[in-house]
């Protein structure tokens, strides 16, 4: 979509007399606009947007459009000409829209005011440009980023697109909503899907911070059902959330409603309902009708369902030819191989009948031989899990389909250069990644913040950039990336702490059944973090996610339990839930466990319980298990006492950083514990611990007892009980 915009006339102006230049506003966004008009490189798009979304204007949308409107009415009914309208006036109400710039700049050019013809072209080219120039408008991540929806048409009808329908999209169970728009692309008579997001505006108009406003599914309940009532996509979009709730029957009239007003979409939409056996006022040999409707209008996904279900058969007898002529004029308006591989699709779902998988594989191999990208990388898929061998097909594959320019296919190269080519490739896999990211697919920002956060594949340390990007995939509905940026706002890194936020976040991939967002917000819950405590609410959270299979989720109701928080203390139930997060290779649970076993005022005490946990979890390089093994050891807790192995299993818990288990080896290095007095090994365990505990005032008195070459046993002996009690 990235040409040079057409600027067609869109109204017969009358002649315009010239008008009193516009004042130097006192706003910001107004003095923006001024710069803009002047000098539009001077100002960066992003720059204009965040101030416009930050002003009352969004809040006035609805009367600008309607002032334009009632101006343009006027203007083409003769009964007001050019010198009459105050365009400055109309452009002000909502500077951001695209139209009435347009307009302006063709009064005036008309009347023969080039400067305040070029004053509102500029504006209006620096915003059209602004949508276009980061975006490539194909899927739901890159969608041009917009203010009103009528600003979406206009452009799309100044750039010489046809449309033929539209319909919204939600996003992660409704948090976030799109338009999208089936166009014929003038150049080449192709019909193609362009998307639009105007998500942070809504957000302002309903007063929500951003992207929050799915959490109470505000999006649908306050802009797609009010709108429904005029606009058929919105009347469509009801339907697709009644018929996902279950509520067939109301769906259906729903659809048809959509329909009488327009849809063509909702034509698809009661066709699939259709040959599920959702209806109850079609039959399944009727069913191909609604997607002939759709189909004659325009939308090739009719043809393309109309081709399979003569394929195999659903509702209509077999007939191939036919669908082999279909298939075949669905694809004159579509790219090379996408009919084909919308075909493949369609036979090997489970969505209306068996899936035909032989089938699927002949249609998948005909859209690859025609390099359609997604083809290619589905069919490189298929040969990753294969035969030893299969590597070097799957390698090939997905590169031809990474040349192509499909971001996925760059993401999943990219990271398959990095991780499996090895070091002499790594250059070329963050090219890919790069690439991949760099047109907003939401895996590649994940793995790039990753890379930047981390300093990973030879690549800067860079938290800044990893921040952005965990940020841009968060907003792209990526699930790990809203994890941890929730993980980040609770934790205080990269951010200010702000725990509201953080469960904002783990609300949000929660939504979607991300099971470690999930536990989170009963953590939250528990702790009362961003939310009021309340450990009924936690205990019902983590119950879900334990029944779902979180392990962590599992220790937290152990715990819960086992301390009698929010519940009765109930031991048994402590026990159970932990050895269910054990067995799920939780090792906090495990060493959890080993505890409860260990401790003398319960009535669960059994040492060989509790030593048989810490050895599992030490198995899993935990430092915990390996230091309460030691102990066990050391003070004979159901075993022999052996100084000799509790001294290893310290050192090996201390490596892997744990502050107590450096202390003991300081404190045994230190006195009269071992046969072999070494201060000097007291000394390194000590700064160790030091540096593990961050306390730096035992850091700093042993850096100077050693510069004095004075460290005695007294010494260590002090600092030792010092930090012994910081712990």
């Amino acid at each position: 979509m990235k040409k040079l915009l057409i600027l067609p006339t869109l109204f017969l102006l009358a002649s315009c007399a010239s008008q009193t230049a516009v004042q130097t506003p006192a706003d910001p966004l107004q003095a923006l606009t001024e710069q803009v008009a002047q000098a539009p490189d001077s100002v960066r798009y992003a720059t204009y947007w965040s101030e416009y979304l930050k002003s009352p204007q969004p809040l006035r949308t609805l009367e600008a459009q309607d002032r334009y409107q009632s101006e343009m009415i006027e203007l083409e009914s003769g009964r007001k000409t050019c010198t009459e309208i105050n365009w400055e006036k109309i452009t002000q109400l909502n500077s951001i829209s695209l139209l009435p710039h347009l307009s302006a700049a063709e009064c005036y050019e008309s009347a023969g005011n080039s400067e305040q013809a070029n004053y509102h072209q500029n504006i209006f080219n620096f915003i059209a440009t602004g949508i276009l120039s980061s975006r490539r408008g194909d899927t739901f991540y890159s969608a041009y980023e917009i203010a009103s929806w009528a600003d979406a048409e206009d452009l799309l009808s100044m750039s010489g697109y046809e449309i033929l329908d539209n319909y919204f999209e939600f996003a992660a169970s409704r948090s976030g909503l799109y338009r999208v728009y089936n166009v014929r692309d003038p150049d080449n008579s192709k019909v193609r899907k362009i998307y639009f997001d105007n998500s942070r505006f809504l957000h302002r108009l309903l007063e929500i911070q951003y992207p929050f406003a799915g959490l109470s599914d505000s999006l649908y309940k306050n802009i797609i059902q009010p709108l429904a009532e005029s606009d058929y996509a919105a009347r469509h979009a009801v339907g697709q959330v009644q018929e996902a709730e279950g509520e067939f029957q109301q769906a259906e009239q729903t659809y048809l409603e959509a329909i009488g007003m327009g849809s063509l979409t909702a034509n698809i939409s009661l066709g699939n309902l259709c040959l599920e056996g959702n209806s109850t006022m079609f039959a399944v040999d009727e069913c191909a009708q609604l997607f002939v409707a759709a189909a004659d209008l325009g939308l090739q996904e009719g043809k393309i369902l109309l081709a399979y279900i003569t394929t195999i058969g659903l509702g209509i007898e077999v007939d191939t030819e036919l669908a082999s002529q279909l298939l075949a004029s669905a694809a004159v308006t579509m790219l090379k191989g996408e009919a084909e591989y919308a075909m493949a699709l369609l036979l090997a779902s489970n969505q209306y009948n068996m899936p035909r998988t032989e089938l699927a594989k002949h249609y998948l191999q005909l859209s690859s031989q025609q390099g359609y990208a997604p083809a290619l990388l589905d069919l490189a898929g298929s040969h990753m899990k294969g035969k030893p061998g299969q590597e070097e097909i799957f390698a090939d594959l997905i590169s031809q389909a990474a040349e192509k320019n499909y971001p996925p296919a760059q993401f999943y190269y990219g990271k398959y250069l990095l991780e499996v080519a090895g070091n002499n490739q790594i250059h070329e896999g963050i090219h890919f990644l790069q690439q991949s990211a760099g047109a907003g697919f939401p895996a590649a920002l994940y793995l790039r913040g990753r890379i930047a956060e981390n300093g990973l594949y030879q690549q800067k340390e860079d938290e800044q950039s990893a921040l952005q990007d965990f940020e841009k995939a968060a907003l792209s509905w990526h699930h790990p990336a809203q994890f941890r940026m929730g993980v980040l706002n609770s934790t205080g890194k990269l951010v200010p702490t702000n725990h509201e936020l953080a469960y904002g976040w783990y609300a949000l991939c929660a939504k979607i059944n991300n099971l470690e967002c999930v536990t989170n917000l009963g953590y939250a819950s528990a702790m009362g973090a961003g939310v009021e405590q309340d450990y009924h609410r936690a205990i019902k959270i983590y119950q879900y996610a334990a029944q779902q299979g979180s392990a962590r989720a599992s220790y937290n109701l152990g715990l819960l339990y086992q301390n009698g928080q929010g519940v009765e203390k109930d031991l048994h139930q402590a026990r159970q839930y932990l050895a269910q997060a054990a067995e799920a290779g939780s090792t906090e649970a495990m060493n959890a466990l080993g505890m409860l076993y260990l401790n003398q005022s319960e009535d669960t005490q059994d040492y060989a319980e509790a030593l048989a946990w810490f050895e599992r979890a030490s198995k899993h390089h935990s430092m915990y298990g390996l230091y309460n093994q030691g102990r066990m050891y050391e003070q004979g807790l159901g075993v022999n006492k052996d100084q000799g192995q509790a001294l290893e299993l310290y050192k090996i818990a201390s490596e892997l950083g744990h502050t107590g288990a450096s202390l003991k080896l300081a404190r045994a290095y230190s006195s009269d514990e071992l046969k072999e007095y070494d201060l000097q090994k007291a000394i390194h365990f000590l700064t160790l611990a030091s540096e593990q505990s961050g306390n730096n005032i035992v850091r700093e008195t042993l850096l100077n007892c050693q510069k004095a070459q004075y460290c005695s046993e007294l010494d260590i002996g002090k600092l030792v009980s010092l930090l012994s009690k910081a712990e």
